[in-house]
């Protein structure tokens, strides 16, 4: 009797171990569709289509990263029934998969879910200016507006805590070694990147580089600072320790991956319309910038297109080439890490200029 109570006693919790496995499983389980509409795949991506001034037109394209398969229409109207607004600026990622898009001319910060699905939205007031780039530190994001601000958001209820005066029309920004970094454009009146320690928040250093600065990244330690400069050559170099400014050359767009900038030069013609691309890569280790005439297989007219963006993906080291002719929906060029042509495929809007990639 004893021997077999205690079979039953074992073979019930065999039976309750295996429920508590199943829902381990169940919950490990991609759910395809969340509190959304769309059905999409775990490996997704999302491409932030800025859209026209004043067209109300931006969007966003969901694509499977591992088929380069897009959904055929604009996810943020199909997951949230309305427009994202005008102009799409900026999209981040945190490490729970939340995705914040700042829309620059709506004034306003979208929070969404890993499927799209709105969850919160943050006005910007007039006067801390219209909000332009982003970047998260722990559990919050940190914008710049363009009435001379970083502010600081608490992700998790997307208030406002916080806000430091830098320069004018402050652009791009990044955390590197317990800084904030942001350019100030000052539309081509301001030459200065201004430094704010993060856990003071309270004051902004300048160091001075060029010329309408815009664009930032920091690779390896280093901070790589691109512009426009009074002649809009695009020039771009490195901001050193020391707080001097030494140039490198030209890119109107680029991306990073592990220790390696990935550039393009697209320069028009506005006489004849006609644009002219280039590529270039460069070592941050060994400080070697090398041209590349072409890509693998690429297609000619990538080197006849604007180039409105470059992203990464940081799980496969590939990178994708955004391209506009400014009136028709863009198009995506997937190369793999050693430049090998992959696919070429269309976005679902106009003007694609960002990709996060989630997993």
């Amino acid at each position: 009797m004893k021997i077999k109570s205690l079979f039953l006693g074992m073979l019930s919790i065999l039976a309750i171990s295996a429920g508590f496995t199943s829902c381990d499983d169940d919950d490990d389980e991609w759910n395809a569709t969340g509190d959304g509409q769309v059905e999409m795949a775990k490996t997704r991506a999302f491409v932030l289509n800025e859209g026209s001034m004043n067209k109300n037109n931006a969007g966003i394209t969901y694509f499977d990263w591992t088929t380069d398969v897009a959904y055929g229409s604009d996810l943020f109207m199909a997951q949230n029934k309305r427009q994202l607004g005008d102009v799409g600026q900026d999209i981040i990622v945190d490490k729970d998969n939340n995705l914040y898009v700042i829309v620059n001319n709506s004034s306003y910060i979208s929070k969404l879910d890993e499927h799209g699905v709105e969850k919160a939205t943050l006005q910007i007031s007039e006067s801390l200016g219209l909000p332009r780039y982003g970047v998260i530190v722990g559990k919050y994001l940190y914008v710049t507006c363009y009435g001379g601000f970083i502010v600081k958001i608490k992700t998790s209820d997307m208030t406002i805590v916080g806000q430091v005066a830098v320069g004018k029309n402050p652009e791009y920004i990044i955390a590197e070694g317990g800084y904030l970094y942001c350019t100030n454009s000052g539309w081509g009146s301001d030459n200065r990147v201004a430094k704010v320690k993060i856990s003071e928040f309270k004051n902004a250093e300048f160091i001075e580089v060029m010329s309408n600065p815009d664009r930032i990244v920091a690779v390896d330690g280093h901070i790589f600072v691109q512009g426009y400069d009074v002649d809009y050559s695009y020039p771009w170099g490195e901001l050193k320790a020391d707080g001097t400014f030494e140039k490198i050359g030209n890119a109107s767009a680029w991306a990073v991956s592990d220790n390696t900038i990935y550039l393009a030069l697209s320069m028009t013609d506005w006489n004849t319309y006609a644009t002219t691309t280039t590529f270039a890569t460069y070592d941050v280790k060994t400080a070697t910038l090398t041209d590349i005439p072409s890509l693998p297989d690429a297609p000619e007219e990538l080197y006849s297109s604007s180039v409105y963006g470059i992203s990464v993906n940081p799980y496969t080291k590939d990178f994708y080439i955004m391209t506009t002719d400014f009136a028709n929906n863009g198009t995506i060029n997937h190369f793999t890490k050693d430049g090998t042509f992959v696919k070429q495929f269309n976005t679902t809007g106009i003007n694609p200029r960002k990709i996060v990639f989630l997993k």
